[in-house]
């Protein structure tokens, strides 16, 4: 790696990925106000049924919108196809489970219509509070606008939708997604060794305010150097498979005339690699592969030599999905509601280009995340770069 590359890892190349929110109440626009009195003393009773828990209060819990006792929160996911849904699932379900709230959720699986159906009979179990994670930004707004007509707030998580925040929902917890790609593009420049890059672009499901954001993320930073061209860019649907399908049309139409491929998740990323082989192509050498999200499996594709670069992405929502939540609920004088840091984004990729031998003697070398979201690198045993802000990685 040349030392500029380096020097820009080390101090922060990996950008913190911030959860940007205009969180507002408005009372007179359908997001309730939140209850003013306290609750009163808590009857401990916690019932645990999988991952779900059920909290009992006596008195008047803050936005207990039923005045049941029970504090029932909804999750509209819009897929579990990959280690990052599973992750986020996960963090979610955990979280909820700590609070002592009951979680109710449904898999929409990448179908607009069933989403909005799934919204729909999450409404009628009785939810003092919902997130979404929305497929399309526009398809999902009659889903939000039943929320809002039902009085329920609601919080987006890592899509944003066409409606306002504070009007039509509370706000969006989402990372910084143009960084993402313009970080995958800048990695390229520094890191990929040609003296010209023809690349193809395979983008998630295209709808998606993440698509948007980490193509436009992507594409501005190819502009920044004469030496690139995007000669495709096709949907591999957020899907491995499908992904496998695209990259095996493209090779076909261009003659395997490119020389990087970058992929808007790990997921279609490893599909591509399976395309690449299969066509006696050479993943990591004679393409350059580069995706983001940062699940083990690409991980170990890295340390295999067979992807170059990924810039990840934190699914674990929980804890900040969960204090956002709170805050909206508690804060009496609360025009805005902003959340902590979601997550950081680092580019994990090999410190050196050494051989296949010493990648599979050394696996942990290369494993490489931000210590601290300040951008400070800390190594430990084998050279192993290790973060406690960015787990997903290490423990998807």
């Amino acid at each position: 790696m040349r030392k500029k590359g380096l020097a820009m890892l080390m101090a922060g190349i990996m950008i913190v990925s911030s959860c940007v929110m205009g969180c507002a109440k408005d009372d007179s626009n359908g997001i309730p106000a939140k209850t003013s009195a306290a609750a009163s003393e808590t009857e401990a009773q916690s019932e645990t049924a999988g991952t779900d828990t059920t909290q009992k209060v006596s008195g008047e819990i803050k936005g207990d919108i039923n005045g049941d006792g029970i504090f029932k929160v909804g999750f509209s996911e819009l897929a579990i196809d990959g280690a990052w849904r599973v992750a986020q699932v996960d963090s979610m379900q955990k979280e909820a489970e700590s609070r002592g709230y009951e979680f109710v959720m449904s898999n929409a699986e990448l179908d607009t219509a069933k989403q909005i159906s799934d919204v729909e009979d999450l409404l009628t179990q009785d939810l003092d509070f919902l997130f979404i994670a929305p497929i399309d930004m526009e398809a999902i707004m009659p889903a939000i606008e039943a929320a809002k007509a039902k009085g329920v707030p609601t919080i987006l998580l890592d899509r944003e939708a066409n409606g306002t925040p504070g009007v039509d929902y509370i706000c969006t917890i989402l990372s910084n997604y143009i960084w993402q790609g313009e970080a995958c593009a800048d990695w390229l420049s520094e890191n990929g060794g040609a003296d010209s890059y023809k690349i193809v672009q395979i983008t998630g499901k295209v709808g998606g305010s993440d698509v948007r954001d980490r193509q436009a993320g992507f594409e501005t930073g190819v502009k920044k150097y004469e030496n690139m061209e995007i000669v495709a860019t096709q949907s591999g649907e957020w899907s491995r498979t499908e992904a496998q399908k695209v990259m095996q049309n493209i090779i076909q139409s261009t003659g395997g005339d490119f020389n990087v491929v970058y992929c808007h998740n790990d997921e279609m990323a490893l599909g591509v690699v399976l395309a690449l082989k299969a066509a006696g192509m050479n993943p990591g050498t004679d393409v350059k592969v580069i995706a983001i999200d940062g699940q083990a499996e690409a991980v170990e594709a890295i340390i295999a030599g067979e992807m170059n670069c990924i810039a990840t992405c934190n699914p674990r929502f929980g804890p900040v999905a969960f204090d956002t939540m709170e805050k909206y609920l508690n804060e009496e004088n609360n025009d805005t509601v902003q959340s902590t840091e979601h997550s950081c984004t680092v580019v994990i990729h090999p410190l050196f280009p050494l051989g296949a031998a010493l990648w599979a003697m050394n696996l942990r070398a290369y494993r490489m995340h931000l210590a601290k979201c300040e951008g400070r690198m800390e190594t430990a045993g084998d050279g192993e770069a290790i973060s406690e802000s960015c787990p997903f990685a290490e423990n998807p």
